[in-house]
């Protein structure tokens, strides 16, 4: 073959390459550069897009972290945690979009698809909340705990890896002084967990009790991959249980589906989770 035609290959080959790579940038968030800020700094700027449900009082109560899936709170947050008020719990519900200034549509389009704010990137908003809480003069700083549902679920338990191996997560500059002390246990709602889930081959620390919902069948969280995750933790040595939602679509509890997304809200199971979470949380925290 003459020097023409190699050379016409190399370049073709080479533009479908640096196509290719385009494209997973552009569309599914490879290789996006993730800007790193201190613990303090982030919570700074996540605070006043923090919402905050506590019951009367000075306190201190027992604390838990509330954290959203892709598409935002959605009155999921807001509905748990007027829930954990009433029953004597202090409950800050972070919006790791409205920080970001990313909309529904483009959080369905973007965060929802893995195009941008992966859990290696939202970890930091974990941290950062943990210091909002821990400044809280209301805030038990010895009873805490964590829930999330679906991509929310995913960003604490991978968040959970990287506070076990003491190291920050992408967004961070360094872990918090504090860590996840005082975290007692976490509540994950319909996990993702498939291969991008560092918490499928990397343990969390110990003394945390970790629970999780799943739904049958989960078409958007594969609940197959949540329960072979939970079982390697498990193996592992982690005090970990998970329990199914029956009859339940994932974002069961969550109002207001897009039509033809095939998920179902259904109040009185969505009241079943807030029970299940109020129990879990007793259980754990008082």
């Amino acid at each position: 073959m003459t020097p023409g035609p190699v050379l016409f290959i190399a370049f073709a080959v080479t533009f479908v390459v640096l196509g290719g790579l385009a494209w997973l940038m552009r569309h599914r968030g490879v290789f996006v550069r993730i800007e790193r800020q201190s613990p303090s700094a982030l919570a700074r700027r996540l605070k006043p897009h923090t919402a905050i449900y506590a019951p009367p009082g000075p306190g201190p109560f027992p604390a838990v972290i509330l954290l959203h899936g892709c598409g935002g709170p959605r009155g999921v947050t807001e509905a748990y945690g007027r829930r954990c008020a009433e029953a004597g719990f202090i409950a800050f519900a972070p919006d790791s979009l409205a920080l970001r200034g990313i909309g529904y549509r483009e959080a369905v389009s973007k965060v929802c698809t893995g195009a941008c704010l992966r859990a290696g990137e939202r970890a930091g908003d974990v941290f950062a909340a943990l210091e909002i809480a821990r400044v809280d003069r209301r805030v038990d700083q010895t009873r805490i705990a964590l829930a999330g549902w679906s991509h929310g679920a995913w960003t604490i338990l991978d968040a959970l890896t990287w506070a076990a191996e003491r190291r920050p997560p992408p967004s961070l500059q360094r872990l918090p002084k504090a860590g996840v002390s005082g975290v007692k246990g976490v509540y994950a709602f319909y996990p993702y967990s498939g291969f991008l889930a560092r918490s499928r081959g990397h343990d969390w620390p110990a003394g945390i009790r970790v629970e999780a919902l799943l739904v049958p069948g989960d078409t958007v969280c594969d609940d197959a991959d949540s329960v072979k995750m939970l079982e390697a933790r498990r193996a592992a040595g982690s005090d970990t249980a998970w329990d199914w939602m029956e009859g339940a679509t994932h974002g069961f509890d969550e109002p207001d589906h897009l039509p033809g997304s095939g998920l179902t809200f259904d109040r009185d199971l969505a009241r079943k989770g807030e029970e299940k979470l109020l129990a879990f949380l007793k259980r754990t925290l008082l």
